[in-house]
């Protein structure tokens, strides 16, 4: 029986479609930067894409409220489409085809309104980092509702004032702090605070098999 085959443009983690990598039913292709999105075409009879096109030029943060370059920042999202069509058009209908980036950014005003956003504690992972998806999906079921029933990491560091720890104001010294984490490997806080809730990633491989 052949493989069901995922797609994960802008891979550079790979931490969004592990669960897919760790199943012997899939076989994940990872298209980071070290190929390009630009210069890559999808092959024949895709099952799922999902897409993680940088961030950097939608956020806000850190930039007195304005988004860096989002026209630049474009460059990446529309080759990511690029492909998503291709893959639609080269087999008999993908089962899923998502692109993720951080709520908190401009992309909604060219993507249009997300189809989801939701926090990593909503599915056991406890921080903050709220997360937008666009695209075809189903929604994974929401695990938790209230912050108090999370089992919590109390090595996490915490913002004075804040009641939940944020992966945005965390160092890359804290993947070693975080168990679901430690397959992984970052070189830069940025790598570090892109990495996927994997209590998110297994929900949504569960939703979207």
């Amino acid at each position: 029986m052949a493989k069901k085959i995922i797609l994960h443009l802008c891979a550079d983690t790979g931490s969004d479609t592990k669960p897919y990598d760790d199943d012997p039913e899939y076989v994940v292709i990872k298209v980071g930067a070290d190929i390009g999105v630009e210069n890559y075409h999808a092959p024949k009879n895709v099952h799922g894409v999902i897409a993680n096109p940088v961030c950097l030029e939608f956020s806000t943060a850190r930039s007195n409220g304005k988004a860096r370059n989002p026209a630049e920042g474009m460059f990446l999202v529309n080759e990511c489409r690029r492909i998503i069509q291709e893959a639609e058009d080269r087999g008999t209908g993908l089962a899923f085809a998502v692109i993720e980036n951080p709520a908190k950014g401009v992309l909604a005003d060219y993507l249009g309104t997300p189809k989801y956003q939701y926090e990593p504690w909503w599915y056991g992972s406890p921080w903050t980092k709220k997360t937008a998806l666009w695209g075809k999906f189903n929604i994974p079921r929401r695990v938790y509702y209230d912050w108090d029933d999370v089992p919590k990491n109390d090595k996490l560091y915490i913002r004075p004032g804040r009641p939940k720890p944020s992966l945005a104001f965390m160092h890359k010294s804290a993947i070693k702090l975080i168990p679901e984490f430690q397959c992984f490997t970052a070189d830069s806080d940025m790598e570090f605070r892109s990495l996927c809730s994997q209590k998110f990633a297994q929900a949504f491989k569960q939703a979207n098999p």
